[in-house]
C-alpha cells in the first residue's frame, strides 16, 4: 500500500466519521421538539459511539502513515 493512499484513506474515514458523529448529535438534539418522538435515543447513542471509533482507527491509520513516512525520510537522508 502506497503512503499516500493510506493517509487518504484515514482522513476519509476521519471525515465519515465526523459526518456521522454531526447526524447522530444533530438527531439528540431533536429529542425535546415536536419531531423528537421519532429519534431512537438508543440507536443514536449508538451511531455516535460507532462514529466515535471510527475516527480514532482513522486517526491511527493516519498516524502510522504519517510514521512511515518520517521514517522513509529519515532513511533517504
Amino acid at each position: 500500500m502506497r503512503i499516500d493512499s493510506a493517509m487518504s484513506t484515514g482522513v476519509q474515514g476521519f471525515q465519515r466519521a465526523e459526518q456521522q458523529a454531526a447526524q447522530a448529535s444533530s438527531q439528540i438534539a431533536r429529542l425535546n421538539t415536536p419531531a423528537g418522538d421519532q429519534v431512537q435515543l438508543p440507536d443514536e447513542l449508538v451511531n455516535l459511539k460507532v462514529a466515535e471509533l471510527q475516527g480514532s482507527a482513522s486517526a491511527k491509520v493516519i498516524q502510522t502513515a504519517s510514521d512511515m513516512l518520517g521514517t522513509l525520510i529519515d532513511i533517504r537522508v
